[in-house]
């Protein structure tokens, strides 16, 4: 199959679109954060459940308040700090943990510990791809996402035609399909996380080529972000780092551009010095300027209009409702994975909107940054001259 064309989601979204049975874990709760779980899919002809934590800010009576789903990446779980992080922006929030664990410290494993109710474990890189479909970890790590923003919604106070979705790592590959899958999202924030997995040269496309070709054909077809990517409607911001070794830049830029669909505020953010791990991961403010632009009608960030270049000079067309005041070109002389991504000087003209810069000799990879004067950075996407 061609990435490119439109994948049968494999999950039954209208059942998922109900509220789960919910079972509240009040011994759970630490103030104003609540614990619960919730029905999950069956696994192995069992019954499942998820477990969640999750908040309410503060807000005027009657008035509806938007919310964001958060997924974590590996190793990860439902973590409180994060719920907290963004019920004090005034998000309702929801955290899950997408292993059947308990949000408990980690054993000599590296494992925290699970419960009786517990879906499936993560298993390696798609390495459950012998499962039965529905057993099978991204089938159930989707389900629950989906199935945390059906009972966010149903809660009063929530205004539930703005609710998003941000995911880091393995969330952030997770949020990607949730923003081609589940149309009720009003924007999607994949961190590091991305499409075009198979395509990676490190451990994650060298899991698709150790696979026997039908199962890495299937696996593609079903949990790589990218058979989704013509079925998004809603913005995307995706962020990441400029030297991460997971998910390398150029994945990051194609995922961008296959999902943009034309759709208005949809942008990439790549911050050089960001580390891989989920506190790195939700620290850009991007990140939180972006949900509040969709969400809560706030500025938005730089929207990048057009680039083109000659071979020797590259220019990029934006708009921006407020003024930019800092502008770099990002250079290298690979377009391969694990780039050196040289910083040089560009010119900005904000008469016309307009970013240029001297492409170096044997340049093979180029894009621009751009930062607002509230320092909000917008990235354009990534340019190939080879």
């Amino acid at each position: 199959m061609n990435s490119s064309d439109k994948a049968s989601p494999p999950w039954n979204l209208q059942a998922l679109s109900r509220c789960p049975r919910i079972f509240p874990l009040p011994e759970w709760e630490d103030g104003d954060i609540k614990a619960l779980f919730y029905e999950g899919m069956p696994y192995q002809g069992r019954s499942t459940r998820v477990f969640a934590y999750y908040a309410l800010p503060e807000s005027s009576a009657g008035k509806k308040v938007p919310a964001i789903v958060l997924a974590h990446g590996g190793g990860g779980t439902a973590f409180k700090e994060w719920v907290r992080l963004w019920k004090d922006r005034g998000y309702a929030a929801i955290a899950m943990d997408l292993e059947g664990q308990l949000p408990l410290g980690k054993d000599s494993r590296g494992l925290r510990p699970g419960h009786e109710w517990g879906g499936p474990r993560r298993q390696g890189i798609f390495a459950d791809y012998g499962e039965s479909q529905e057993d099978q970890w991204m089938y159930h790590a989707v389900a629950d996402v989906i199935l945390a923003h059906s009972f966010i919604r149903t809660l009063e106070r929530v205004d539930a035609r703005r609710i998003g979705i941000s995911g880091i790592s393995w969330g952030g590959v997770i949020a990607s399909i949730a923003a081609g899958v589940d149309h009720r999202l009003a924007f999607s924030i994949p961190v590091y996380g991305c499409g075009y997995l198979y395509e990676a040269d490190n451990q994650y496309g060298d899991s698709f080529r150790e696979m026997p070709p039908e199962a890495a054909a299937m696996v593609k077809r079903l949990w790589d972000p990218s058979s989704y990517f013509r079925q998004v409607s809603i913005p995307v911001l995706w962020v990441n780092g400029g030297e991460d070794s997971h998910f390398p830049l150029h994945l990051t830029g194609k995922s961008y551009e296959a999902a943009h669909n034309g759709i208005p505020g949809s942008a990439m953010c790549i911050h050089f010095g960001l580390g891989h791990s989920h506190h790195a991961g939700w620290s850009p403010p991007e990140i939180y300027a972006f949900a509040d632009h969709v969400a809560r009608g706030g500025k938005p960030l730089v929207q990048v209009i057009r680039q083109d270049s000659d071979g020797k000079q590259a220019q990029a067309e934006f708009r921006s409702d407020i003024a930019v005041t800092k502008a770099e070109l990002r250079v290298s002389h690979s377009d391969k994975y694990k780039v050196e991504w040289e910083p040089r000087e560009a010119r900005i003209d904000k008469a016309t909107g307009k970013i240029s810069a001297e492409l170096p000799e044997q340049a093979a990879a180029y894009f621009f940054q751009i930062v607002d004067e509230w320092g909000r950075l917008v990235s354009t996407p990534l340019v190939s001259l080879q």
